[in-house]
């Protein structure tokens, strides 16, 4: 019996490109390196902030990837929810699922901190447990978080579903033997989910919600 979901955040929830390119070319453009169109963020964003900067740095600039990392802690934390927002029909389903008595959750490689910040303002009350990127635990595809996930929501993994944009949630999904669902409104798209084995990939909001109806009870 599905009782639970786990929810990435970005790409999958929120449609938050646009502050995390803004903010990551800001800090180039202090620097003087190339800054990034922002379609080149939809493969720089998903392993966290670390590898969103290596991957948008100069390779050969890379020994300054820690003072870069804090520019962009300083002005991400003040711009992230200014272009950032629910995809359409997001807000519908988790209000749906959260009143049929699902367990939701949110397990994210953005700063924890952050996470919560974003989750909470958009998604108020929702979710049992937040869980972003900290030194306790490795980040996604690592599984360690999603475990403390499915602990604090006091369910079983066969019990969830991992849902997600990208082949780094697929992979938490798989690593944590959970079935997963691969959303194609978000920054990677279906060939990657599907070449990555998700179990269902979906391309609007409410089929997530006729996958768990037709399961919820198997």
């Amino acid at each position: 019996m599905k009782e639970g979901c786990l929810f990435d955040l970005d790409g999958t929830l929120v449609d938050s490109l646009k502050d995390l390119a803004n903010a990551t070319n800001e800090v180039l453009r202090s620097h003087g390196y190339p800054i990034h169109d922002i379609t080149a963020y939809n493969q720089f964003v998903g392993n966290g902030v670390r590898k969103l900067l290596q991957r948008a740095l100069p390779k050969e600039n890379l020994d300054c990837l820690e003072d870069c990392l804090k520019e962009f802690y300083d002005i991400y934390e003040k711009c992230c929810l200014e272009n950032t927002m629910a995809y359409d029909g997001i807000k519908e389903l988790i209000d749906e699922l959260y009143d049929s008595g699902m367990k939701l959750a949110v397990v994210t490689n953005k700063p924890h901190h952050l996470a919560v910040k974003i989750v909470e303002h958009l998604f108020p009350g929702k979710f049992i447990v937040i869980l972003g990127q900290q030194d306790l635990y490795p980040t996604k595809p690592s599984i360690e978080s999603t475990l403390i996930a499915l602990m604090t929501m006091k369910l079983k993994k066969e019990s969830c579903y991992f849902i997600g944009d990208s082949n780094v949630d697929v992979q938490t999904g798989q690593n944590a033997e959970m079935d997963t669902i691969g959303v194609c409104w978000g920054f990677r798209g279906r060939e990657e989910l599907e070449n990555e084995g998700a179990t269902y990939v979906v391309e609007s909001p409410m089929e997530i919600k006729e996958i768990i109806n037709e399961n919820r009870c198997k």
